[in-house]
């Protein structure tokens, strides 16, 4: 006759189990992780291949970051909803200005590319699902919320930049994870050869909207702690950059915030001329 378990048989098998799953659940988040870093890094791989063959369409000049014109998704929006939905969706900015994942749509077609798979709030154009907030005008404007374009490259003063005046394309910044549709650096200055002020209004804290964090909020921005901890939460401390020359890398999280050029500093990947700080 086979003998039963007893009891306290019963619960060292229960504390083995225990122990194994300890060790390995952890490991298995881990590898989850690492493919979702690598599914970002090959959608920002597209992305930037996308951004190549607009280059070659517009004579090596890149994309603006927006352009005024009446929003495609709005239309859409409305034309499918009606207006009234459209209206609790759309900010008013949003519905008279169309931004870059909008100009990229024909060389892309996918929006999902637009989606980071570790941005829990991921959205692109009109869909409300996941919106960072409940106020109509962050459900859109900026067009999508995993990704933001450099602020010195694409400024809200200058026309857009010639690949050609970009001094190492191999070593700037043109698009990164972010939360925002633009985004600069911690400790911002006026460069060289450029009029756009970004020591004013609120882009000094642009670079809290930096992987999954988000400085335009309904609950207020979030403190300096708070926002290294979600920009970290983006890819474990990792963020996905598309550089100048259209190539994708990833990079340590401090080096891209932390980067920030000054006046003797010239090598920051985020100023695309490398002559520093005014």
């Amino acid at each position: 006759m086979k003998r039963a378990f007893t009891l306290i048989e019963l619960l060292v098998v229960i504390a083995i189990i225990a122990i194994l799953a300890a060790i390995l659940f952890p490991v298995f988040a881990q590898a989850k992780l690492a493919a979702k870093k690598s599914q970002g890094l090959a959608q920002a791989k597209q992305i930037g291949t996308a951004s190549q063959i607009y280059l070659q369409d517009y004579d090596d000049v890149y994309f603006p970051y927006r352009v005024n014109g009446t929003n495609p998704d709005y239309v859409k929006v409305t034309n499918s909803r009606g207006a009234a939905f459209a209206d609790s969706v759309f900010g008013s900015s949003a519905r008279t200005r169309i931004f870059f994942n909008q100009l990229l749509a024909p060389y892309i077609k996918n929006d999902d590319l637009w989606k980071a798979p570790t941005n829990p709030i991921a959205w692109v154009g009109y869909d409300p699902t996941g919106a960072s907030t409940d106020t109509a005008a962050y459900r859109s404007y900026g067009g999508q919320n995993s990704y933001g374009v450099n602020n010195y490259m694409f400024t809200p003063s200058d026309p857009s930049m010639s690949a050609t005046a970009v001094e190492n394309v191999s070593n700037t910044i043109m698009l990164v994870d972010a939360s925002y549709y633009n985004v600069l650096p911690r400790g911002v200055c006026i460069l060289k050869s450029q009029t756009f002020d970004p020591t004013s209004s609120t882009y000094p804290y642009y670079w809290k909207s930096l992987g999954n964090s988000t400085y335009f909020r309904s609950s207020g921005p979030p403190s300096d702690a708070e926002a290294e901890k979600l920009i970290q939460a983006r890819y474990n401390g990792q963020l996905n950059v598309v550089r100048a020359d259209t190539s994708a890398k990833s990079f340590d999280w401090k080096k891209v915030v932390n980067d920030a050029p000054t006046t003797t500093y010239t090598e920051s990947m985020w100023d695309p001329f490398k002559a520093g700080c005014k």
